[in-house]
């Protein structure tokens, strides 16, 4: 059987990874999470996803759950375990842990900068370990900047150009990754991934506060550089997001270093759809039924090293042959109807 090591599952867009593994694959899960305490509704997550496979048992006999704080090297008695449980090897590593929280990361850098720079360490050192045959380092459109108004985007391989702590954190962990896949040998595949949208997300996330103050009828801040220039991101279902990661494992190889081939394979998996976040507010508020009540505030005002604008080209993921499996109609549509049954994953501030 397939074994598939995946962390930071209790996470966001890692329970979703997770719930697609199970349902379209007979793959071996095995997670990795620290379970640390700011990590927002973590097991609410795990346990809605297993809730779905409550009549399946061989879907939830396939997961298997280590904690583990992940800025902490694997200990000599950690590794003989997971052995003992999984064997000596696993086929695939998605590395998806860290602490994504910008606006922690910017009063706080330091604890962003080392969880993340630590856990990538020691990441890559279990994959020496493991010796699996891909080894994917799921990074982020911030490692480049801001994308400028116009244009499709950063191609793959883009200067990387970070405009806060996080963004940094997130290029230093690619950095390594690279740095692993040419000395060592390790199988190294980077994806970077758009503003990721779906059911479970954490409540501060866009999507869920504006279907929150929607509900409470409060007023919404958005950044905007004026009424003509307004915050801009494409959104990427979550569905999509795991989707791509299967179809990465199942369909394309690592590549290894050789006289023709300089660098590891980059992914990038974009959205469906680019929109500002005044436009996606209004669809919200239509679909919902509820008056939008908002401000604009220049971004860089409230938040320093604002990017304006995210936006991805796609060459390498599109030419594989990947289609996203879920249109933003739909997505959009899905994730409203889950918070209408689920409104205590919403909060007003």
């Amino acid at each position: 059987m397939t074994k598939v090591l995946l962390t930071g599952i209790g996470g966001f867009i890692g329970a979703h990874v997770a719930e697609w593994i199970l349902k379209h694959t007979d793959w071996e899960l095995i997670g990795i999470d620290s379970w640390k305490p700011h990590h927002k509704s973590d097991r609410n997550r795990l346990s809605t996803v297993l809730d779905a496979f409550h009549d399946d048992g061989e879907a939830a006999s396939r997961l298997t759950l280590h904690r583990w704080d992940l800025s902490e090297e694997f200990s000599e008695s950690f590794k003989r375990q997971f052995v003992a449980n999984h064997g000596e090897k696993v086929d695939y590593i998605i590395n998806m842990a860290s602490d994504s929280h910008v606006t922690r990361s910017i009063s706080d850098p330091g604890r962003c900068w080392l969880n993340n720079c630590h856990l990538v360490y020691n990441m890559l050192e279990l994959a020496r370990f493991l010796e699996p045959s891909k080894f994917i380092q799921v990074s982020t459109d911030e490692v480049y900047g801001d994308a400028g108004w116009e244009g499709p985007g950063h191609e793959e391989w883009s200067t990387i150009l970070p405009s806060n702590p996080y963004s940094a954190s997130k290029a230093a962990q690619e950095a390594l990754a690279i740095s692993y896949w040419r000395t060592y040998g390790v199988p190294v595949m980077i994806t970077n991934t758009m503003n990721v949208i779906g059911e479970m997300q954490d409540p501060e996330k866009f999507l869920p506060r504006v279907i929150s103050y929607l509900h409470a009828g409060k007023e919404l801040q958005l950044h905007a550089d004026g009424e003509d220039k307004i915050a801009r991101r494409v959104w990427l279902d979550a569905k999509n997001m795991a989707a791509a990661l299967v179809h990465i494992c199942e369909n394309i190889p690592a590549v290894s270093m050789s006289v023709d081939v300089d660098r590891p394979w980059k992914f990038h998996v974009v959205g469906e759809t680019e929109l500002d976040v005044l436009s996606l507010a209004k669809l919200v508020s239509k679909k919902i039924g509820k008056e939008l009540n908002y401000s604009l505030v220049r971004g860089d005002a409230v938040r320093p090293g604002y990017d304006r604008r995210y936006a991805l080209a796609d060459k390498n993921l599109k030419s594989s042959g990947f289609s996203a499996p879920f249109d933003f109609e739909a997505t959009l549509d899905r994730i409203i109807s889950w918070y209408d049954s689920n409104g205590h994953w919403l909060w007003v501030d």
